[in-house]
């Protein structure tokens, strides 16, 4: 009787199972799979020992018994050949069909192990070789051949799809496990078939299923990856879960205090680690994600971890928690991260304490999610509409400009509030391509309308501060008119103070390179929030417009007539012109009219029109 190498074997598997019992998995629907293989190959090769026993000892025990193990061994032959095509195709489907189709396949084993009891076997002993032979044996070599193209072709055909390590682990244990049997066959004396199944395991372990593969090294806790095919599995099964995203920012100043990114980790950790039911995974970023069932218990936990840094305001200031109660309601881990990063841009005072971002910071994102989607729709469906909204010349009593507003139709035919959707597009950084298309198609009105016979002399287009910081803003422009052979002159580009040194550098040199080509500039909202006079100063300008609270403001505050009346002499002074805008009343317009505005601007006149609206206005007033 030699079972030496069916012992070396199941050594090799032992060994798995300690080091993988060891260790704290996340008990993933993969890592389960592969736990079958585990046990059915290890099984297997028990039976397989306990068969030689048996048939060694078959003059003293009952010979059903000795056909019942031996017939069991060749039983999980097939089990383990069909455990690495459920194995296999865990990359092919998803979990729901992957259950499904594991199911079936456990029936259809159940099925052909009962057909294998059923059939006859024999046994052959001449001292020198052992083995079983007849109907059951042939049965069980028709399905492990099946079973093993089966395989074989799934890892062949869906290539592209599959695991490329995984693919390449099955194909290795598949072919061992061929020569095994090839040469067990041409020598009966070489029992290496259960061996071949045990490296075939200790392949897939190697090569995908070592846990250590799924731990950040230098923290001990679960790493990115970890962490996507946890997340990937909680909303495979509808779980429901909460996060918890630490987040350490270590540009904050440290007030001169010394200290290491990966210490402050890991005490971070450790004091996760206190309860069983958190599991702790490190990003890509310097970040922790938490994940539990409920939310009490990171809430816990992220006190716990503020405190331990309570008397390092350096360390506290430099953290932030952020804490979703109910994870399980976003479609998967991508739209969970953006999530976390939108909560995070959007709340960055909140340094130092938990911010809980519940059902309300969700819908609010989620709406702004629409908006963003609507914006793409729109450009991508031409639904980006230019509306004009005449501007008044007080010195030649006529309509001598307009300004371009941007608008978005729904599909429905509604128009989409601008105040909805542009500091999204400033967010996202979509004001670039919506920028673009407003200015191209105020280049293809002022080319094929009449609006220049009109009397209208040149449009006002809105940039954005994004476009401002962009160093090629002036070479996109230039181009997109110059596809239309306009007169650059015919259009006034009016910019928003930013308090950026970097970005107003960026904005002077597009600047300087746009007036030499032709186009003239203005000032938009002067009067709003901080204005700082040095920047009419600074940015070559031709017009300053005043804000719409500056202009209301003038007929209700002494000190803001004044602030009006100073900044009408001083930019006539300077040679700039000036408009007043938000002017809706006969009393607003003629008090802007005694103080010397230059253009007046606003519902008193019209609102905003569509294009030909705002082409049969201005037949109507010419």
């Amino acid at each position: 009787m030699n079972i030496q190498i069916q012992l070396c074997g199941l050594c090799i598997l032992v060994l798995l199972i300690i080091f993988l019992n060891s260790h704290r998995t996340l008990r993933l629907y993969k890592e389960k799979v592969f736990y079958f293989v585990l046990y059915t190959i290890t099984t297997s090769l028990v039976l397989d020992m306990l068969s030689l026993i048996f048939i060694h000892f078959r003059h003293v025990l009952p010979l059903y018994l000795v056909n019942f193990i031996c017939k069991s061994y060749i039983i999980t032959l097939i089990w383990g050949t069909c455990s690495a095509l459920i194995y296999v195709i865990t990359d092919l489907v998803s979990e729901a069909r992957h259950r499904r189709l594991t199911r079936m396949l456990l029936l259809l084993l159940c099925i052909q192990s009962v057909l294998i009891y059923v059939l006859p076997i024999h046994i052959y002993d001449d001292g020198s070789q052992v083995y079983t032979y007849g109907a059951a044996v042939l049965t069980v070599y028709l399905f492990v051949a099946v079973y093993m193209a089966a395989t074989l072709s799934a890892a062949f055909m869906f290539r592209k799809r599959l695991n490329p390590r995984r693919g390449f682990a099955i194909v290795l244990w598949m072919l061992i496990w061929i020569v095994a049997a090839a040469i067990q066959f041409l020598n009966s004396a070489l029992l290496i078939v259960g061996f071949a199944s045990a490296l075939g395991v200790l392949i897939l372990f190697v090569l995908l299923e070592n846990p250590e593969a799924n731990l950040d090294r230098r923290l001990g806790c679960f790493n990115a990856y970890a962490l996507t095919e946890y997340l990937k599995q909680l909303y495979a099964q509808h779980l429901t879960f909460s996060v918890l995203e630490i987040t350490f920012d270590s540009t904050v100043p440290s007030g001169g205090q010394d200290f290491d990114t990966n210490e402050i980790l890991q005490k971070m950790i450790r004091v996760a680690n206190r309860s069983e039911k958190l599991w702790v995974f490190k990003r890509i970023n310097l970040s922790l994600v938490i994940i539990a069932p409920n939310p009490q218990s990171l809430e816990d936990a992220s006190k716990e971890i503020l405190s331990e840094f309570a008397d390092m305001d350096c360390v506290r200031d430099a953290v932030r928690c952020i804490l979703v109660p109910c994870a399980d309601v976003f479609s998967d881990a991508d739209d969970l991260f953006r999530f976390l990063a939108f909560v995070s841009s959007s709340r960055r005072d909140r340094a130092g304490t938990l911010l809980t971002a519940d059902m309300a910071v969700v819908d609010h994102y989620r709406a702004q999610h629409l908006i963003e989607a609507e914006i793409a729709n729109a450009l991508a469906e031409d639904r980006v509409e230019v509306f004009y909204q005449p501007i008044y010349s007080t010195a030649e009593h006529r309509f001598a400009s307009a300004e371009a507003l941007i608008r978005i139709r729904t599909r429905d035919g509604e128009l989409l509030s601008p105040g909805r959707f542009i500091p999204i597009a400033e967010e996202t950084g979509q004001i670039l391509d919506l920028g673009e298309r407003v200015f191209e198609k105020v280049c293809r009105f002022l080319k094929e309308s009449e609006v220049l016979s009109l009397g209208i002399r040149y449009v006002e287009v809105n940039l954005s501060v994004v476009q401002c910081e962009r160093a090629n803003l002036s070479q996109r422009l230039i181009s997109i008119i110059g596809q239309y052979g306009i007169s650059p002159g015919l259009i006034n580009l009016e910019i928003t103070e930013t308090a950026s040194i970097s970005a107003r550098i960026t904005l002077l040199e597009n600047m300087k390179r746009l007036i030499d080509y032709g186009f003239t500039f203005s000032l938009d909202d002067f009067g709003k929030g901080e204005s700082n006079l040095m920047y009419v100063v600074e940015m070559p300008v031709s017009i300053v417009k005043l804000d719409y609270d500056l202009t209301k403001a003038f007929f209700r505050s002494p000190k803001a007539r004044q602030v009006v009346q100073a900044v009408v002499g001083m930019a006539h002074n300077m040679g700039l012109k000036l408009v007043a805008e938000g002017i809706e009343t006969d009393e607003e317009f003629t008090g802007m009219n005694q103080e010397g505005l230059d253009f007046i601007q606003g519902f008193y006149y019209s609102q905003p029109l569509s294009q030909s609206d705002f082409l049969e206005f201005l037949r109507s007033h010419s």
